[in-house]
């Protein structure tokens, strides 16, 4: 029997670049290590997300389905259609 991908970990991409910290850091951890590598960033040009078990890199939105499909039981941070790493762990 194959497992349903889950969300494994808050990410940021930019450029087709993807940072990551495993659970339970969240996506605020992220940019402050994205930072410390990447002095000259601009916050806004990140795109946050999640890494999943396969490995992609997803968008808020499609994360919830991830979580949801995947049995994760993701909480509600009051954002229905968003998922948050507070909603997860």
């Amino acid at each position: 029997m194959t497992r349903a991908e889950r969300i494994v970990s808050a990410a940021i991409q930019h450029q087709g670049v993807t940072i990551s910290l495993p659970m339970p850091a969240r996506h605020a951890q992220v940019l402050h290590c994205a930072e410390q590598f990447l002095p000259d960033y601009a916050l806004p040009a990140f795109c946050q997300g999640f890494l999943t078990s396969e490995g992609r890199f997803v968008n808020r939105v499609q994360a919830r389905q991830i979580g949801y499909i995947a049995g994760q039981e993701p909480k509600t941070t009051g954002n229905e259609r968003d998922l948050y790493s507070e909603d997860l762990w």
